[in-house]
This record gives C-alpha cells, structure tokens and sequence, in this order.
C-alpha cells in the first residue's frame, strides 16, 4: 500500500535515531495504546503519532494521508457499523438504543467500542506509518544485525525480500500496460480478473525467479556466510538521543494513561472485556 511501505527519505530527528531504539520506542507505545478499551486513550495516542509524523519526522502529509483514510472506513464500514448493530452487552449492563426496528437496532454503547477500536487502529497505522517512513531499509537491517545481534544471513534475507516489494510493484505495472497495448484489457467480472490475475501470475513469477537467482549469484561470488563474523561497508551506532527517544516514548505512554485516569476517561485500561 503505498504510504505505508513507502521509506520517505528526509533529515529530520526521527530520521536520524538508531532503527532499533526508535522500534523499541514505537513499540512502546503500541503496547500502552492496545491496552486502552475508551475511545479517549487512542484518541491521545493517535495525535501523538500525527505529531511525531508531521512535526519530529517532517513527512508530508500527502505521505500517510491515503492509508489513513482508507483505515478510517475499514473503521467504519467494520468495527462501529459492526458494533453498532450487534453489540451485546454484559448481563445486568444497561444499553442505549438509538433506532430499533423490530429486532434490528442501534445501541450507542456498541457505537462507542468501535470508535474506541477504530481509533486504536488509526493510532497503531499511525504509529506503523512513522516508523516504516522514517527508517531506510539497510540501516534498519545493519542496526538488527549490530545492536540486536540478529543472524547477518537472516537480516539479509529480510532486506532482499524488502527490496523486492517495489520491484514487483513496477513489474506489476509493466505486465499490465503490456497486456492493454496488446488488447488484452482488464475486465471488472468476477471472471475476468481471474483470468487476468493468471494472466499477470507466470511473467511475474518468471521476473522473480530471474531476480531470485541473480541475488543467489551475486552472495555466492562474494562467499556470502563463509565466515562466522563479517565486516560492514556502514556501522549504525547508537547515541544518547536514540536512549532519550526510548525514554521519551515510554514516559509519554506513561504520561498520556495517567493523565486520563486523572480526567476518569480511563476504563478498563489493560483489562480485557468480558465477552
């Protein structure tokens, strides 16, 4: 999806943290948000995503705006539509019904979990968005490797896989304006993109195996893994703002869930409702 696998490259302070403290942060911010069950704690943790997105990372907004808005329906059209209609509440909980109509109704409780869920999603996209937008692909995988000790052959299997991503996306893109100046358009049936998805299926599987082997070519002419350590053309290291990053996020998780419960707009944080 692109904006949310898009590397937007800018020098910025998000963009200059080590990738793995920065993933730690991030990380640490998802947790606090996926144990909120109010719509008012995801509501927080989303703007402070929106904040470090447009503010710390300088990305513009034409970068996120697009997978944003297509998790803001999901939201709607799933969790609050979903909800609204079939919520059942807990034995001996009161509910509010907006609109019933023999046994179809709307209960504003319903409402209310799945704005709360679908903020929760919106903040964790954000949050996603952020990192994924900040973070060059090789230096993520060099600071895997450098500072989390993660096995070199395994953290360049991951990279190849990553960079393939926009490679199959332009492959993509040439097969099917191929097939158009050949007459062979794209038809809306359910049949037809079938036909068209096998269509598109061989050249593409081709292109990957011919990439596929190149890259096995090109480690095996280098004696990739030969040895049991490796030196590297770029060290990633790490800085006292990458721990103040760390320390920030988590403080401001911190800060965010006491600051709600200080308002009561804090409910059931890191309790699961009963179903």
């Amino acid at each position: 999806m692109e904006g949310l696998l898009n590397y937007y490259a800018a020098d910025s302070f998000i963009h200059r943290l080590n990738p793995t403290l920065k993933l730690a942060g991030i990380m640490a911010l998802m947790v606090a948000v996926t144990m909120a069950f109010d719509p008012w704690t995801p509501l927080a943790f989303f703007l402070l995503g929106l904040f470090m997105l447009k503010v710390l990372a300088r990305v513009p907004v034409r970068q996120f705006i697009r997978p944003l808005l297509l998790f803001v329906v999901l939201g709607a059209l799933g969790f609050i539509s979903a909800n609204a209609f079939f919520y059942t509440p807990l034995p001996g909980r009161p509910v509010t019904i907006l609109w019933q109509a023999g046994g179809v109704r709307i209960i504003l409780e319903g409402i209310r979990v799945g704005i709360s869920l679908t903020l929760r999603m919106l903040a964790i996209v954000t949050l996603s968005i952020l990192f994924v937008s900040t973070t060059d692909p090789t230096d993520f995988v060099l600071s895997l490797i450098q500072q989390a000790r993660f096995p070199f052959r395994l953290g360049y299997g991951i990279l190849v896989a990553y960079r393939f991503l926009p490679l199959w996306r332009t492959e993509l893109e040439i097969i099917r304006a191929a097939h158009r100046i050949r007459g062979a358009g794209e038809r809306p049936t359910l049949r037809g993109r079938w036909e068209q998805l096998q269509r598109y299926a061989v050249p593409l599987l081709a292109s990957a195996i011919r990439k596929s082997e190149r890259v096995a070519i090109a480690m095996d002419s280098k004696a990739f893994g030969a040895l049991p350590q490796r030196t590297y053309y770029r060290d990633v290291h790490v800085r006292p703002m990458d721990w103040a990053f760390l320390a920030g996020c988590v403080l401001a998780a911190a800060a965010i869930v006491w600051g709600m419960a200080q308002l009561g707009l804090l409910e059931g944080y890191g309790v699961v409702p009963e179903a």
